[in-house]
């Protein structure tokens, strides 16, 4: 999806304060929410990134946003730690959205969480809120619409905005062995005048 490290990024580990969601969902693209010194990010998959048979580069969507100190603050304070209720019998996520959670401050890893964010009481709240202040301030249509479908795992409902048009994309595989296909890539990037 395009960014340095989920848990290392600069953009949360060089921030006063930082929160960020992976959000999994079972039926859409992954999409990463960062709120780190008053922005908003957003980077949504194109596809989604667990069905694909090997790691290969994913294109994605970006968006970004200012977002108000009083917005971000009453985010932080609706922020719960999950607690899990002492009849509760331990499972796993057959459907829904598994959601990774974390929260730096002056640029150390205060807490990590993880759990399905579509079930009740596991910070759904939480995201649901994360979900509607990132919908509600960045630009992007795709990222928009990202951000709705993902909200619908926790019972919330976003409009869909139109997308214009996407340029056509074209994929090409390099088969043979590692050394060759280094150096065809560089002999590429060196033609083409841009990173691929």
């Amino acid at each position: 999806m395009g960014i340095v490290s989920f848990e290392h990024d600069p953009a949360c580990t060089r921030a006063v304060e930082a929160v960020r969601l992976l959000l999994k969902p079972s039926f859409h693209p992954e999409i990463c929410i960062t709120f780190a010194d008053g922005i908003v990010s957003v980077a949504s998959a194109r596809g989604m990134i667990w069905h694909q048979y090997e790691p290969a580069p994913m294109l994605a969507d970006r968006s970004e946003a200012v977002v108000a100190q009083g917005a971000f603050a009453s985010l932080l304070a609706s922020m719960v730690p999950a607690t899990t209720a002492p009849d509760a019998v331990p499972g796993f996520v057959i459907d829904g959205m598994p959601t990774e959670l974390l929260h730096f401050k002056a640029g150390a890893l205060a807490s990590k969480v993880g759990g399905n964010g579509g079930r009740k009481g596991d910070f759904s709240a939480f995201i649901g809120h994360a979900l509607a202040l990132a919908w509600e301030l960045v630009p992007s249509p795709y990222c928009r619409n990202a951000l709705a479908d993902a909200a619908e795992y926790v019972d919330r409902r976003f409009p869909r905005v139109p997308e214009p048009p996407r340029k056509p994309v074209a994929e090409t595989v390099v088969l043979g062995l590692e050394e060759d296909r280094a150096q065809l890539m560089a002999a590429l990037r060196q033609q083409d005048g841009r990173s691929m």
